[in-house]
């Protein structure tokens, strides 16, 4: 049976590699976005959590992430500027 190779966060095997050398290789998750260079190698199916079916669809975290912290460094420059 051949080996797998399956995202570490959803369980899928629609990978694709991103780079790859004499370092190592990187891999981005078509299904949920992972990006990273830990993957599953398995020759079995991977269980499914229940966390994964419940799901809500829409925005994800790291998308607030980034603006809470794109918010954050607003206000650092506004403190920051010269009060004339």
């Amino acid at each position: 049976m051949a080996c797998m190779r399956r995202c570490p966060q959803c369980g899928s095997s629609d990978l694709f590699q991103l780079a790859g050398g004499y370092l190592g290789a990187e891999y981005r998750c078509k299904r949920c976005g992972y990006h990273g260079a830990f993957i599953v190698e398995s020759e079995e199916e991977m269980p499914h959590s229940e966390v994964q079916e419940k799901e809500s669809p829409g925005m994800n975290v790291s998308f607030w992430i980034r603006v809470l912290a794109i918010i954050f460094l607003l206000i650092i420059i506004w403190i920051a500027l010269p009060r004339w």
